[in-house]
């Protein structure tokens, strides 16, 4: 007897073959038989007329902290994402001695935009190292989860705050690398590194994986080399996209390892910025065999903030200073006629930047006073004009009427449909970047798997279903090691998305207040999407978690030698 029968549905296996009719049968968590299934079940669901596969995987989220107290990881399973990576852009949450703890927080809040309230009410600290962190998350979980090594953590655990002022010494490098080959022989399925200039904590200093020398993460790299196990991912590394692809494959080069960077997107400060990309990532392909996978996502990064909390404008000296000041002073300073002066120069300066320079993209998301309200949802550019201001001056103002608190909005990526086309079936592109569990009252990209199916690939039909499915599901798995997950096969996980291809998409994102503290964050939901299962019990049903939870740690085995 079966445990669970999904009858009628059309089976999209994740290998990118043709689809087909079929039955699914599932017994203890696995995939016991696939075809015309006549056997009894406990539970059967008709599925007919809807898409069958396997579970998606986000390979970039942020997940380290809430899945302690939200083990769903929301609103990532109401998307079909059955398993997710945390760790990284060389973030996580160990190794961490209990003196290194507020370090490693100061890292999160500001990269990661997530509420120090947040984290100091939401975690509780039960581990030093890396295997106790798998074991403590692994006690409760909704969906599976795999993690990456932060270097960050790793430099705080060896240098303290040493390792935010200065490069290591060679013992020092040494204790890190046994530190990295403790976690990946806990089964961390690699490690993270961040090289990214604008990255920096709380209070202003970089973050520590940034003083490390080439040297030293070739050396914390090799032992990933040497046992022959675990993924590179690197977030920033090079100036400039050749720059960042030339160092990435020297990180494959030495390693042999894959290596995941970020990111190839469509920039409105860099328009073609994108080609130049992929002609490079294919060139190291195709002349050196070396993997090294770019990253994207298939949601437009809509950026909202206030200038209380925006972190767009740390690439400008004056902007990014006021930012760092007290309220009262920051306000001071965005209304000094000389301040303005030098803030106007800076977004004049012809060199690409996060922000796009285009006040006709940013526009007013929400307003605070009564007054303004008629100003939702128009553009900077339009505001300015009705009132006779340049337009930075409009945007200024307007803030600092109210006290600000006004909400702007602007697509900082992915802003151009004929360019994200080009990115998104790109063979050496992997699709996902959702960042959830991070710059949760900024943006929602949980949906990015919805998004791509839904818009992308019914709507702009740049590839078949087949071959999209397999790019969420088996060729992420195939990177990261995950030999039982990414295609529906007897013997391996039962983590099964189940969605109408007709309807699959994501809804707008809506704020909620259910963090720690009763802090407030942006979640999104999915249409389409009918059930999400996970080791074969069913965890998300027509958008409603059932109370289930059979997740896993996804952990790495090295080779035995």
């Amino acid at each position: 007897m079966y445990d669970l029968l999904l009858k009628g549905g059309r089976v999209y296996d994740g290998s990118a073959m043709p689809s087909f009719n079929g039955d699914i049968g599932v017994a203890g968590g696995r995939i016991v038989d696939i075809g015309r299934l006549n056997g009894s079940a406990k539970r059967t669901l008709k599925v007919d007329g809807l898409a069958v596969a396997p579970g998606f995987i986000d390979p970039h989220t942020h997940l380290d902290a809430q899945l302690l107290w939200d083990p769903l990881g929301t609103s990532s399973c109401f998307h079909g994402v059955t398993s997710a990576v945390v760790g990284n852009c060389g973030l996580s949450l160990a190794p961490c001695k209990p003196e290194g703890r507020e370090a490693v927080v100061k890292s999160f809040v500001r990269v990661e935009a997530i509420s120090r309230k947040v984290l100091e009410e939401g975690i509780e600290w039960k581990w030093v190292s890396t295997s106790e962190y798998l074991n403590v998350l692994g006690s409760r979980l909704g969906i599976n989860v795999a993690a990456l090594i932060g270097h960050i953590a790793v430099r705080h655990y060896v240098m303290g705050e040493d390792a935010v002022e200065r490069e290591a010494m060679p013992d020092e490098i040494a204790q890190m690398q046994r530190l990295v080959r403790g976690g990946m022989e806990a089964g961390a399925v690699g490690f993270s590194t961040n090289q990214n200039p604008r990255h920096m904590r709380e209070d202003g200093k970089p973050v520590a994986s940034r003083l490390a020398t080439n040297e030293e993460l070739l050396a914390l790299l090799q032992v990933l080399g040497d046992m022959n196990a675990g993924v590179v991912q690197l977030s920033g590394g090079g100036v400039d996209a050749r720059g960042r692809i030339a160092y990435a494959s020297q990180l494959a080069r030495a390693t042999g390892r894959p290596v995941l960077w970020q990111s190839i997107s469509h920039s409105w400060t860099r328009p073609d910025h994108w080609r130049g990309m992929l002609e490079s990532t294919a060139e190291v392909f195709c002349n050196e065999g070396l993997p090294i996978y770019a990253m994207t996502q298939a949601k437009p990064f809509e950026n909202r903030y206030t200038l209380l909390d925006a972190q767009c404008f740390d690439e400008f000296p004056t902007w990014r200073a006021a930012m760092f000041m007290p309220v009262e002073q920051r306000q001071k300073i965005f209304a000094d006629n000389q301040a303005r002066q030098k803030m106007r120069a800076e977004l004049n300066d012809p060199a690409p930047s996060v922000f796009p320079k285009r006040w006709d993209v940013v526009y007013v998301d929400y307003a605070s006073l009564p007054k303004n309200k008629c100003l939702e949802g128009r553009t900077v550019q339009e505001i300015a004009r009705s009132v006779g201001k340049e337009e930075m001056d409009a945007f200024l103002d307007l803030a600092l009427e109210e006290n600000l608190e006004t909400r702007f909005c602007h697509v900082t990526t992915q802003g151009d449909p004929k360019a994200v086309c080009e990115i998104l079936k790109n063979p050496f592109v992997m699709v996902g970047q959702s960042d959830a569990g991070a710059h949760m009252g900024y943006d929602a990209r949980f949906g990015y798997c919805t998004t791509f199916l839904g818009r992308w690939v019914r709507d702009y039909g740049i590839m078949s279903l087949e071959e999209a499915v397999s790019k969420l599901t088996f060729q992420v798995a195939s990177v990261f090691g995950l030999q039982d997950r990414g295609l529906l096969r007897p013997g391996l996980a039962a983590d099964i998305a189940v969605f109408d291809p007709a309807t699959i998409n994501t809804v707008a994102p809506e704020y909620v207040r259910d963090l720690p503290g009763n802090e407030r964050r942006m979640i999104q939901r999915a249409t389409g999407v009918h059930h999400t299962l996970v080791n074969g019990q069913v965890v998300i049903e027509n958008g409603a978690a059932t109370g289930a939870y059979p997740g896993q740690v996804l952990r790495n085995t090295p080779p035995q030698h």
